[in-house]
């Protein structure tokens, strides 16, 4: 296998876990939210269920690098080329499926929330803007999520297990200090007036330079990665 093609070439082959599963997780999540939502004699439902398709991004680009850069190794692919196809392929599964939400989307508000008063896809502040900023929040949530996946992974190849603990011990011990200290000082209006004042379109851009930070530092370990 040549480069980058090769490395697109070998996620190609992963349909089940980048494609199929993805969705089936999701349809399952649908049907199981219009169940409730009929038992709820029609009124207003919102679901949460699609979250797991974010969710998912990360859990997938983490195992994809785990278990895909030693086996690119073994056909002599460069770690930059490994790491440029990953790039590519998380760029590329994000524009797709922005779109694919941003229909499903536009067929719910269509449809009168799938006729039941069932918002799954199409939801309050997340979908207010026009499709054009409806679709790059959903690009960039699924990138970020996607680079988070990579950044973890490539940290695990570079420091291992032990290091690799203690970085997300690390991380969960700062966001819970964080919420401690919110809470106690009695911050969360404050916090919550913040959101409210800016639109979802408009914070999903403060996650950018998030995302090339962690590719720019994912790039430069997986370089010093080993198997």
């Amino acid at each position: 296998m040549n480069g980058i093609p090769g490395v697109i070439h070998i996620y190609s082959r992963q349909k089940l876990s980048w494609f199929y599963l993805p969705w089936a997780i999701t349809v399952f999540s649908f049907l199981i939210n219009y169940i409730i939502s009929v038992l709820v004699n029609g009124e207003a439902f919102y679901a949460g269920g699609l979250a797991t398709i974010f969710i998912y991004v990360f859990i997938a680009a983490l195992v994809s690098v785990l278990q895909l850069f030693p086996f690119s190794l073994g056909f002599s692919i460069r770690r930059t080329d490994f790491y440029l196809g990953s790039v590519l392929m998380v760029v590329s599964y994000s524009v797709i499926t922005s779109i694919i939400l941003l229909a499903l989307a536009e067929i719910e508000r269509f449809t009168g929330s799938w006729g039941d008063r069932l918002s799954f896809f199409k939801l309050p502040y997340l979908n207010d803007g026009t499709l054009l900023e409806q679709f790059i929040i959903y690009f960039i949530l699924l990138l970020t999520f996607a680079f988070i996946g990579i950044g973890t992974g490539v940290f695990y190849l570079r420091h291992r297990g032990i290091k690799t603990f203690v970085m997300i011990a690390a991380n969960f011990i700062i966001l819970s200090g964080a919420s401690v200290l919110i809470t106690q000082y009695g911050w969360w209006g404050q916090v919550i007036d913040w959101v409210v004042k800016h639109t979802a379109f408009e914070l999903s851009l403060w996650l950018t330079p998030i995302s090339v930070i962690l590719a720019l530092v994912s790039y430069r370990s997986i370089r010093k990665s080993s198997v």
